[in-house]
């Protein structure tokens, strides 16, 4: 059994909903998981943990300052262990190549930022919640969708989020993880 580290830092919420499930497979697959929001990583001692999985969302090509002072404040501890990192935006909803592509060159340009490297990228697509977002942000994303040919749902929620590949990233992760070597307690 390994302990793994799970921390998210969220604009809208959808980030740590795919932290949650996120832990829930961990938890499910017999691992012990820690979730914290990243705005509380910075008070809360963290103990030790045998492999960590961070999740962000991108908005406007940046990911929230609290995951980047996080992975600074931590890095020698992140550097010691199998780390994850899971970008969420909606670019990586998209079918255009060069979108998913702007996806992957923002998590890559804040990773050179902070001299830092994941052992796992993955992009997860996120969602939409117009009760999350004022009115001119509302307008932009709906004004991006309409363009890329989404219209919004009535209610004004539509989550992207590929779940299944979200396991398979995770599954992933664990295997190559158990499969270093690493002997855990």
């Amino acid at each position: 059994m390994a302990h793994f580290l799970v921390v998210y830092a969220t604009t809208e919420g959808q980030t740590r909903r795919i932290s949650e499930q996120v832990a829930a497979q961990l938890k499910g697959a017999g691992h012990s998981a820690t979730l914290v929001d990243a705005k509380a990583a910075a008070s809360l001692e963290l103990g030790s943990f045998d492999a960590a999985v961070l999740a962000a969302s991108l908005h406007v090509g940046r990911h929230q300052p609290e995951m980047l002072d996080f992975i600074r404040r931590q890095r020698v501890r992140l550097d010691r262990v199998p780390t994850a990192f899971i970008s969420v935006s909606l670019s990586a909803s998209s079918t255009e190549a060069q979108d998913i592509a702007n996806a992957r060159e923002a998590a890559e340009a804040m990773f050179d930022e902070l001299d830092w490297e994941p052992t796992h990228l993955h992009l997860a697509a996120g969602a939409v919640h117009d009760r999350q977002m004022g009115a001119l942000k509302r307008w932009v994303i709906h004004r991006i969708l309409r363009q890329k040919g989404v219209e919004m749902a009535p209610s004004g929620d539509m989550e992207f989020t590929d779940w299944p590949a979200l396991e398979r990233f995770v599954d992933t992760f664990v295997r190559e993880t158990l499969e270093a070597g690493r002997e855990f307690a």
